[in-house]
């Protein structure tokens, strides 16, 4: 037996309350711009690594839109250059922390038990500690690096998701349609797949555009520190770092990239609201397929 959604007639597309949702006007251009940049950072090796001499700790100009670095870089290419980074880290960490989250809520959720018990401390454990001082333990362990950065991330935010995919599951099911499906001898791995992952989908969108945000915050913070992104590659935390040691002389070089970092998170924030309250006012009325 499986299941399927209804939707009232007279309800609208999820998509057609994004379109007269300002926040999603807002968070959908920024979030477009920052895939764009992210697709032309391998085009620009050459131009992040081109100097200007003449022009070091420059301000904002013809030739330097932004202004340049100590080393006389051009900061909006650099700039361009980091939102790879950071769409690495909204796609890889929190995609990876997704999966792993949401398969571990699924088995404690349905299973119970003493599987229930033994995971559910295990993220407790983990959950207890702050996001930031959990990721700055891993990445000491691992050493300082981006990759190591996305998994130290993926680490502290796995934990997040299984907690709140098991509290969904220990609803569901209880549905009378996940108990036939049981009754008629359905295995396990179809049940978690086809019954009870689908109806989750919504709630883990909206939660993974959540978690976005706080990523891409988490991985700013080790690279301002000196533990994510090494130089030479661009990356704004890094960018703001180098930036607080030159801001009576040039303040362009922690600006812009902190104005970078807090238009992202600012977008997967009002993109994740706006996600919660179409899915919340057309959620489907969950019915068995006969």
């Amino acid at each position: 037996m499986a299941t399927t959604t209804k939707s009232p007639p007279h309800e609208r597309p999820v998509l057609g309350s994004l379109r007269r949702d300002r926040r999603a006007w807002f968070a959908l251009p920024v979030l477009t711009l920052l895939v764009l940049a992210a697709a032309a950072a391998p085009f620009l090796d050459a131009a992040v690594a081109d100097t200007d001499t003449d022009r070091l700790l420059a301000g904002p100009s013809a030739a330097h839109p932004l202004g340049t670095d100590e080393l006389g870089r051009d900061i909006l290419v650099r700039v361009v250059a980091g939102a790879l980074v950071t769409v690495e880290v909204a796609t890889i960490a929190v995609g990876l922390a997704l999966v792993l989250g949401t398969a571990l809520g699924l088995v404690a959720g349905y299973r119970g038990g003493w599987v229930d018990s033994v995971l559910m401390r295990v993220t407790d454990g983990l959950l207890a500690f702050p996001l930031l001082v959990l990721a700055l333990t891993v990445v000491a362990a691992l050493g300082p690096g981006l990759r190591n950065a996305l998994i130290a991330i993926a680490v502290v935010t796995t934990p997040r998701f299984a907690r709140l995919v098991r509290g969904e599951v220990l609803s569901l099911r209880t549905r009378e349609w996940v108990s036939a499906a049981r009754i008629v001898g359905v295995g396990t791995p179809t049940i978690l797949v086809r019954h009870l992952l689908p109806h989750l989908a919504g709630t883990l969108l909206v939660f993974a555009a959540l978690q976005a945000s706080t990523a891409i915050m988490a991985e700013a913070a080790l690279s301002f520190l000196g533990l994510g992104v090494q130089p030479p590659q661009p990356g704004w935390g890094g960018m703001v770092a180098s930036g607080t040691a030159h801001l009576d002389s040039s303040w362009a070089l922690s600006v812009f990239p902190g104005l970078a970092i807090l238009l992202t998170i600012a977008a997967f924030n009002l993109l994740a609201d706006a996600l919660r309250d179409a899915l919340d006012a057309h959620r489907p009325v969950l019915s068995p397929i006969r």
